[in-house]
């Protein structure tokens, strides 16, 4: 997997992760502490799809999500 950052300039940093199966994930954390998440569109890469906007609460339940947590 790729991790490209960027900085945009009054809105905040911009992560691009490309996963080895190709997709291509992007987070915008906004300097008020905002984030959003698209996806490429798959038939047309220069096209973004928005996923969600996450609050930071919700940014930790998911990342201990994905990082394998497990409720049981």
């Amino acid at each position: 997997m790729e991790l490209l950052k960027s900085e945009l300039p009054g809105v905040g940093m911009k992560y691009q992760l490309e996963t080895k199966a190709g997709s291509n994930f992007i987070i915008v954390h906004h300097e008020d502490g905002r984030r959003e998440i698209y996806c490429s569109d798959p038939e047309d890469h220069e096209s973004l799809i928005f996923i969600a906007e996450l609050e930071d609460e919700e940014c930790m339940l998911l990342s201990s999500i994905i990082g394998g947590w497990n409720e049981r």
